[in-house]
C-alpha cells in the first residue's frame, strides 16, 4: 500500500503545471530535496530560467563510469477538454490516482526515489543516478541537453531506463517521430466583410488519443477542413489542437454569417459582433488538407509486428490561422528502420512543387522541422535486457521485451552509446495524453518494488 508520505508528494508533483512551455522549475524544487533525503548529490541544468533538468547522484556507495541512468521527463502535454476532475489536482477513485501527467509520467519519479531511499546504506559495484528532464513532449529536449552535456561525460551510464508508461513491461524498441511545420500565406486573399449579422464561431468536437495511436482519436481539424472544403464558406480564422503528438478534441473556425445551412452542422455554433474585414482562409485551408493527404502518402511503408499500429502513421493535429495566412503541424511514427531525413526531404520537395504549380505564385509555403527522432531497437539478447527480464520473472511478471509505438528518450541515449530501454508503471495506450488520464495505485507501488530489485541486479548491490 502506499504510504501517507508518497501520496502527499504525489499530490504536490500533480498540482505543479509543467506543460512543456512552462518549464519544470517546480518539479524540479520538489525532487530536489527528496533525492537529497534519498542521500543523493543534486546538480541542476537550467535552460531559460525555468526548464530544469535535475540529476541525483550517485547512489549505491559507489563511483566511475559504466553505471545505471533512471530517467522520467517532468513535462506534460496541456491538459486539453474532456476533464471531469481538475487535472492538476490528485484524485484517488477506485484505486486509481488521476491527474494530468500521473502515468506519463511524473509520478514514476517518486517510485525511482523510493528505490534509491531503501539502497540507502548498501553497497554496489556500480553507481546509479536519477535523472528528471524537461521538453520530452516537445522534442525531447532536456534528454539531448543532457547528452551533449559535460554531466553526461562524468556519468556515463552504460544501462538507461526510460521512464514511459509500460505497465511494467520492458519495452526494447519504440518508433521515430518527425514533426514539420508548414506555414501557408495566400497573397490574393480577398478580405471578407462581417458587416451585419456579424461572425458565427463554429466547434468541431473530436476525441483526444495520443498521436501514435490516431484509430484511438477523432481528428477535430480533419473534421473543420474536410467542412470548410466542401461548404465554399469563406473563413476569417481558424485554431485547433493543443499539441502535434494529441490527436486534437477540438478545432474552431470562424465565418461571416449567416453561412449556408445545407451544409453538416457543426458541433457547436455562437454567435459574435461584426468586425473589420478579414482576409478569407479558405484557399489556404483547402491547401492544408490536400498538403495533409500528401504527408499520408508519403510516409515509408512496411510493417512492424512488435508494433501496434505495426506500420508508420502521421496526420495534421495543430492548427492556427488568421489574416490570410495559417499554420500547421504534421506529425509521424516511423518504423526504426525508416530514415525521417528522406520522408522530410521528399514532403518538401513534392509539397513546395505542388503549392507553386497549383498557386500560380500567389500562394507562398515554408516549411520547417520541428522534431527529427529516428526510432530504437535494442537486441533481446543484450545485456539490458537479460537482466532486467530476469528481475520480472522474480516477481512473476512477463520478462518478454515489447515494441512501443511513440518515440522517447531512450532513443536519445542509444545514439550515445547506451544501452536504453523503456520501463514504467501505468497504460499508455488510451490513456497517455488523453482526459481524465489515471494510473493504478497497485502498479505504483509495484514499480517501487521493481526498481529497488533493478538497482540491485544492474549495479551488483549487497
Amino acid at each position: 500500500m502506499l504510504s501517507k508520505g508518497f501520496l502527499e508528494l504525489a499530490k504536490r508533483l500533480i498540482a505543479a503545471n509543467t506543460v512543456s512551455a512552462n518549464g519544470t522549475k517546480q518539479a524540479a524544487d520538489l525532487l530536489h530535496s527528496l533525492w537529497e533525503h534519498a542521500g543523493l548529490r543534486v546538480a541542476r541544468q537550467v535552460v531559460d530560467g525555468i526548464h530544469v533538468n535535475l540529476l541525483g547522484g550517485p547512489g549505491g556507495d559507489a563511483s566511475g563510469a559504466g553505471g545505471v541512468l533512471l530517467v522520467t521527463h517532468l513535462d506534460t502535454v496541456p491538459a486539453g477538454p474532456g476533464w471531469e476532475t481538475d487535472p492538476w489536482t490528485l484524485t484517488e477513485k477506485e484505486g486509481a490516482l488521476h491527474g494530468l501527467g500521473v502515468a506519463d509520467v511524473k509520478l514514476d519519479a517518486l517510485c525511482k526515489a523510493e528505490a534509491a531511499r531503501r539502497l540507502q546504506g548498501r553497497k554496489c559495484a556500480r553507481p546509479f543516478w536519477l535523472l528528471g528532464t524537461f521538453g520530452e513532449e516537445v522534442g525531447l529536449r532536456g534528454a539531448r541537453h543532457f547528452v551533449a552535456s559535460d554531466l553526461f561525460a562524468q556519468v556515463q551510464p552504460a544501462f538507461v531506463l526510460c521512464g514511459e508508461p509500460s505497465e511494467l513491461q520492458v519495452i526494447s524498441a519504440h518508433k521515430g517521430y518527425v514533426v514539420v511545420r508548414c506555414s501557408l500565406r495566400d497573397l490574393k486573399a480577398r478580405p471578407v466583410s462581417t458587416a451585419g449579422p456579424g461572425v458565427e464561431q463554429l466547434t468541431f468536437a473530436g476525441k483526444a488519443a495520443h498521436s501514435s495511436t490516431p484509430h484511438l482519436g477523432v481528428n477535430a481539424i480533419r473534421k473543420a477542413l474536410e467542412w470548410s472544403r466542401s461548404s465554399g464558406t469563406p473563413v476569417i480564422s481558424a485554431r485547433g489542437g493543443t499539441s502535434s503528438n494529441v490527436v486534437p478534441a477540438s478545432c474552431v473556425l470562424e465565418v461571416p454569417a449567416p453561412r449556408d445551412k445545407g451544409q453538416p452542422a457543426p458541433d457547436e455554433v455562437k454567435f459574435l459582433a461584426p468586425r473589420e474585414p478579414e482576409p478569407n482562409l479558405w484557399r489556404a485551408l483547402a491547401t492544408a488538407s490536400a498538403l495533409a493527404e500528401l504527408w499520408q502518402q508519403l510516409l515509408p511503408k512496411g510493417s512492424d509486428s512488435r508494433f501496434d499500429p505495426p506500420g508508420a502513421v502521421g496526420g495534421l493535429n495543430v492548427l492556427g490561422g488568421e489574416a490570410g495566412a495559417i499554420w500547421f503541424d504534421l506529425d509521424a511514427r516511423l518504423l526504426p528502420d525508416h530514415d525521417p531525413d528522406a520522408l522530410i526531404g521528399h514532403f518538401v520537395q513534392n509539397a513546395q512543387a505542388w503549392v507553386e504549380q497549383l498557386g500560380h505564385g500567389e500562394l507562398q509555403l515554408s516549411v520547417s522541422t520541428e522534431r527529427n527522432a529516428g526510432g530504437m531497437a535494442l537486441r533481446d539478447d543484450s545485456p539490458l535486457v537479460l537482466k532486467a527480464g530476469a528481475v520480472l520473472a522474480r516477481h512473476g511478471l512477463d520478462p518478454n521485451p515489447r515494441a512501443k509505438p511513440t518515440s522517447t528518450e531512450a532513443g536519445v541515449f542509444a545514439r550515445a552509446g547506451c544501452e536504453a530501454i523503456v520501463f514504467g508503471p501505468g497504460k499508455s495506450t488510451g490513456n497517455a495524453h488523453t482526459a481524465n488520464e489515471r494510473i493504478e495505485m497497485a502498479q505504483l507501488e509495484k514499480a517501487c518494488d521493481l526498481y529497488e530489485s533493478l538497482l540491485v541486479e544492474l549495479c551488483s548491490c549487497t
